[in-house]
């Protein structure tokens, strides 16, 4: 299971839902979300796809927390 570095993204979110992850137009939702409202790419934040969810990283815990409460 491939995981980021810890001491450069030390906040991670998981969206499980398989019903919204499967929906690309979610996660794409998502990515659109957070490159205008957190900036670009590996910026700010950070994502790896699973076959059951999505991995969100963060290196900022606010901005982990602010994810959270739009998409959690």
């Amino acid at each position: 299971m491939r995981e980021l570095k810890k001491d450069i993204w030390p906040h991670k979110v998981t969206i499980k839902d398989e019903s919204r992850v499967g929906e690309h137009k979610v996660v794409e939702q998502v990515e659109i979300w957070l490159g205008k409202t957190m900036g670009i790419y590996k910026g700010r934040w950070n994502y790896i796809y699973r076959y059951n969810g999505v991995d969100f990283y963060f290196k900022d815990g606010k901005d982990a927390v602010f994810f959270t409460l739009r998409w959690g």
